[in-house]
């Protein structure tokens, strides 16, 4: 499992359906590409999901961005990762159709097993739905080549009557993903967590609007006689679950400020900035 695969031919294709690379969902899905099976360029990682409870391999600092966004997106409640269109054939009869070449193993010739970046599961508690995203850097998307790959899998995901989007990253929505990956390593880590009762009563010391990290990390000190450290675990834990919810297109770490917009008390009222 840990060693780089082929992925050259038929037969290596029908291995790896048979070891279920591309198949499953939530935390047995394992992706059709795993980054030790590429080269890596310093961009490619591993990050343990949330809510898949499963290891996510993401190919680039584009996806890993994406998938910051996505997990804390209330609506989605699986991702699958680099998820191979198969079978092979309809990809290939999209091609012909469209009149464009279709991707081949640049040694084989053979052609490969297309896959698309982000295979989202959606719900809104009544009904479930999926979406496919394709992460591209803007400038890839004056390439002719990139956009006859991204017809054939816009093509594909529409026969499945399945939404398809490309998303390319932003300075806001890496800012975002930046303030995500820190406040939910409290989550990814497995940090401690605290009773109901220290929660609900940290809310409490909270108030809406502009605060200083250090301050609030004292006041929790203070109160429950814990360690700067922990006092930070603490607010981070409500922070990721949205206890207590903050403008995330402010940066966080860096100015080491948080602006409460939102604090839920005993899950039911709520107070908003004004």
């Amino acid at each position: 499992m840990a060693g780089r695969r082929k992925l050259e031919k038929l037969t290596d294709f029908s291995r790896a359906l048979k070891q279920k690379y591309g198949l499953g969902e939530g935390a047995s899905y394992t992706p059709w590409i795993r980054v030790q099976d590429v080269k890596s360029h310093g961009h490619s990682g591993k990050i343990d999901g949330i809510k898949s409870g499963r290891t996510h391999h993401t190919l680039s600092e584009q996806e890993s961005c994406f998938f910051y966004l996505a997990e804390f997106s209330e609506s989605v409640i699986d991702i699958r990762e680099q998820f191979p269109l198969l079978p092979l054939s309809l990809s290939l009869k999209t091609a012909k159709t469209l009149g464009v070449d279709h991707p081949q193993h640049p040694r084989s010739k053979n052609p490969i097993v297309m896959t698309t970046d982000f295979l989202l599961t959606c719900s809104d508690g009544k009904q479930t739905w999926y979406e496919a995203v394709s992460v591209k850097p803007k400038e890839d998307l004056s390439s002719r080549r990139t956009a006859e790959k991204l017809d054939i899998e816009r093509v594909w995901w529409e026969l499945l009557g399945v939404p398809f989007h490309i998303f390319c990253l932003t300075e806001l929505n890496q800012l975002k993903s930046k303030n995500i990956q820190w406040i939910t390593d409290v989550k990814r880590k497995k940090y401690r967590s605290f009773p109901n009762e220290v929660r609900e009563k940290a809310k409490h010391l909270l108030m809406a609007g502009t605060v200083q990290l250090e301050d609030i990390c004292r006041a929790f000190s203070h109160e429950f006689c814990i360690s700067s450290e922990d006092a930070l675990m603490l607010l981070k834990s409500l922070l990721a679950d949205k206890e207590v919810v903050v403008d995330l297109a402010r940066p966080i770490v860096t100015s080491g400020m948080i602006e409460v917009v939102e604090i839920k008390v005993n899950g039911k009222s709520e107070k908003y900035a004004s």
